[in-house]
């Protein structure tokens, strides 16, 4: 494949090392098949991220080296277990082809055009949260798609949030892949967004990357039903951390009066996915 098959349309936004376009793609009969049979004539849009590998190899080097960065090797990587996953998931981004030209990596995935979730909480919802209802709804979505990265694709995201969900047409997507891991790997440091990262991802020692993705979920469950954070950052320097660790989330909740809008069971859920200790987490 090549930038010829594509035809450009307009931007979406930056990427870390480049940008991400929404084009045109005019696939070979070939591709079609792999595209589960798209039929003949049809229009296709895809989301198109263009990476500069020398640019993404160059802040990598002088970035500090106790915090992780994207890589876009370990999203090619991903890309292609995902093209090769007899469909994929349909609350993952799909990720059609990936290919180098001029010094550019590009990466073709399906295009979702109404955002990210985050973006959907801010702007759709008057309060800036959702009742439980609705919030089952998207995390049932999210939940899967991540059971499905760590089962099927042995893959742990590290880089959970409600900015890298997608929406379209009132699915949850889940995309940006650049940290990810496999499901057995002991990593170490901070990776991810400050908000979302586990009190033993902030901590920087050893860590096990699918419990740490179990705490960004719990996380991105409460915001979704407060319109806040649980903590800035989930270190014992912070004040309301080691009020969160001593009380629990259900104290939380109840301080900030949402008890009464909440199920048992749903607080005891969001608690056991933001138990402090990964062990019993």
């Amino acid at each position: 494949m090549n930038t010829s098959q594509l035809r450009f349309r307009r931007k979406l936004g930056d990427a870390l090392y480049g940008e991400v376009m929404e084009c045109e793609l005019r696939p070979t009969a070939l591709q079609r098949q792999r595209m589960l049979s798209l039929p003949l004539n049809k229009q296709l849009i895809v989301a198109v991220k263009c990476i500069s590998p020398p640019y993404a190899n160059d802040m990598r080097d002088r970035h500090e080296a106790a915090r992780a960065l994207d890589d876009p090797l370990q999203e090619c990587r991903v890309a292609r277990l995902l093209a090769n996953s007899e469909g994929g998931h349909a609350n993952v981004v799909r990720s059609y082809f990936h290919f180098h030209q001029h010094d550019c990596l590009y990466l073709v995935t399906e295009y979702c055009a109404h955002g990210d979730l985050y973006t959907h909480l801010t702007t759709t919802t008057p309060s800036g949260s959702m009742d439980e209802c609705t919030s089952v709804h998207f995390m049932r979505q999210i939940l899967t798609g991540v059971d499905f990265l760590h089962r099927q694709l042995g893959i742990a995201h590290r880089d959970l949030s409600l900015e890298n969900v997608l929406m379209h047409d009132g699915e949850c997507k889940i995309s940006d892949f650049g940290l990810s891991v496999g499901v057995g790997t002991r990593c170490q440091g901070p990776a991810g967004k400050a908000y979302y990262m586990a009190p033993e991802v902030v901590a920087g020692g050893e860590y096990d990357p699918v419990k740490a993705d179990i705490w960004s979920l719990g996380v991105m469950w409460f915001i979704l039903l407060t319109g806040s954070p649980l903590v800035s950052v989930a270190s014992r320097q912070n004040e309301a951390f080691v009020a969160l660790e001593e009380c629990g989330v259900a104290a939380v909740f109840e301080s900030w009066k949402f008890t009464d809008r909440l199920s048992t069971a749903i607080v005891q859920l969001i608690s056991q996915m933001l138990t402090v200790s990964p062990d019993q987490r």
